[in-house]
C-alpha cells in the first residue's frame, strides 16, 4: 500500500505541476497578426482540402509560418509553446469555426468543390494572406 500511495500522490503533484506550469496564450490569440494569419492559413487550408484544382504552396506557407514564428517569440513564446498553440486541436477548431462560415459568405458550399475553387482563384486574384498560399 506504501507504493501505491506513493505512486499516487508522485501523480497528484505532477498534476499540480503541470496546471502551474500552463501556459497563458492570451497575447497570442489576442494578437492581431498572428490571428489574421492564422485565419488566412485556414481558410488557404480549407480550400486546398475543398478543391482538387488549387493547391497549397507549402515553400511559402512554411517561409510564412517561420516569419509569423519570429513575430510570436517577439510576444514572448518559446518555439515550443508555439508550436502546441498552432498545433492545440482546440485552436484548430476554433479557426476553422471562424473560417467555414467565411468560406461560406463568399459562396463555399460543402460537398461543392467548384464552389471552393471559386472562392480560392477570387483570394489568389485579391492578394489576401490566403491567396498569396495558394496556386492555381
Amino acid at each position: 500500500m506504501t507504493k501505491f500511495k506513493t505512486l499516487l500522490t508522485s501523480g497528484v503533484f505532477v498534476s499540480l505541476a503541470s496546471a502551474a506550469f500552463a501556459v497563458d496564450y492570451t497575447a497570442m490569440r489576442n494578437d492581431a497578426r498572428v490571428h489574421n494569419e492564422l485565419l488566412g492559413a485556414s481558410i488557404a487550408y480549407l480550400i486546398d482540402e475543398n478543391c482538387p484544382d488549387l493547391s497549397l504552396r507549402k515553400f511559402r506557407l512554411l517561409n510564412k509560418a517561420y516569419q509569423l514564428q519570429k513575430h510570436a517569440n517577439t510576444l514572448g513564446y518559446s518555439l515550443g509553446e508555439i508550436t502546441k498553440y498552432v498545433d492545440s486541436k482546440v485552436e484548430q477548431d476554433r479557426f476553422r469555426a471562424i473560417a467555414e462560415p467565411m468560406l461560406a459568405k463568399q459562396g463555399a458550399r460543402k460537398g461543392n468543390a467548384e464552389s471552393y475553387c471559386a472562392v480560392g482563384r477570387a483570394e489568389i486574384a485579391k492578394g489576401s494572406f490566403a491567396g498569396k498560399l495558394l496556386a492555381d
